[in-house]
């Protein structure tokens, strides 16, 4: 069982279609999906709450509620047909309002965890039967920020990670982040644990703490898998460099190893390929970096690089790189293999080189 920005994202990144049915206490609800993002059909919108929330909403008045469902028997038409029919809404409008409901309807499930759901695929209907799609990844950040159990939030926070890192998955373009989740991320750049991320953010720890969450969910923020060295300048040697990339080469095999059990010679490829993808993105000594056949990868460019050791931003560059090296391995690994296999990896990659 899973929270509910867990189980959307799962869907999501599967991009599958059918109806999720998802358990609360003795009821259930159904949600419908398209390609991976919420679907509002026909059949299931539920007009007449609608109505009544128009009416609360004071978008409509009694009477043009009356009006609408008397229209509505006299023309056995749907309610949302009666209000344009009327002329009451504009259809731009009603379509609007119409996704605010069904939103506003959905975002008490963030609050409930864990929940028991179970996807049923199903080929895509037909474009007449659903009424619009809510992009699932807005739609989980949007969610979050109206959470009210404060528990939860903080129950789903990874506090145990060292520090946070700013992470680079490949869907960025479909998310609209907000100048103050910018801001969050720019604190997050410099590698800053939960703490230091309240103390430094603009938001106060109320909003600091939905905003991280969200970025999380999202694969925006996330854990470093390696941790920063805490030594004095002048004690960093050489031999501590190797250490940290031994270290790290342990988690990279144990990422190959674990992926070919599963997937047999494609695991290389996909590491090689995830690795190809975040070289953009890493500091100038590992642009030269490549993988080896065991999983490793091969530092010697690194080392060979004119590295300036007594630089503190040398080695943070440094530890930034090897940290989203890994972080792009395990989404891999995750995309492949699915969210609970890489809850494991992750898990056990925490004991190596402790």
């Amino acid at each position: 069982m899973e929270s509910f920005p867990q189980i959307l994202f799962s869907v999501w990144e599967s991009k599958i279609t059918g109806h999720l049915p998802i358990k609360i206490e003795t009821a259930e609800k159904t949600l419908a999906f398209k390609n991976g993002n919420l679907a509002i059909e026909k059949d299931t919108f539920e007009e007449k709450a609608f109505l009544k929330h128009l009416i609360k909403k004071k978008i409509l008045d009694n009477p043009s509620g009356k009006k609408c469902e008397a229209q509505k028997t006299k023309k056995k038409i749907s309610l949302l047909a009666a209000i344009l029919e009327l002329g009451i809404l504009s259809p731009q409008h009603l379509w609007k309002n119409m996704e605010l409901f069904a939103k506003q309807e959905l975002f008490p499930l963030f609050d409930l965890s864990p929940l028991a759901s179970s996807f049923v695929p199903e080929k895509t209907p037909s474009d007449t039967a659903i009424l619009f799609t809510i992009p699932t990844l807005n739609f989980i950040k949007e969610g979050i920020y109206r959470m009210k159990n404060t528990n939860l939030i903080n129950a789903l926070i990874p506090k145990e990670a060292e520090d946070f890192q700013k992470l680079t998955p490949d869907y960025m373009d479909q998310i609209v982040l907000e100048p103050y989740e910018e801001h969050l991320i720019s604190i997050a750049a410099e590698k800053a644990d939960l703490h230091t991320l309240i103390l430094k953010s603009t938001l106060g720890e109320k909003y600091t703490k939905k905003a991280l969450l969200a970025l999380f969910f999202l694969g925006i923020l996330g854990p470093s898998p390696m941790a920063t060295p805490n030594k004095p300048l002048q004690e960093f040697s050489v031999a501590e460099l190797n250490k940290i990339l031994d270290t790290f080469n342990a988690k990279c095999s144990y990422i190959y190893k674990s992926v070919s059990k599963e997937l047999g010679p494609v695991a290389l490829n996909l590491m090689e390929k995830s690795i190809e993808e975040i070289k953009p993105h890493l500091s100038q000594h590992f642009q030269k970096i490549r993988l080896e056949a065991d999983g490793n990868i091969d530092m010697q460019t690194v080392l060979k690089s004119n590295l300036i050791l007594s630089d503190r931003d040398t080695i943070q560059k440094i530890i930034k790189s090897l940290n989203e090296i890994l972080t792009a391995e395990i989404l891999a690994v995750k995309k492949s293999l699915g969210s609970e296999f890489e809850s494991t990896l992750i898990k056990n990659l925490e004991t190596i080189g402790g």
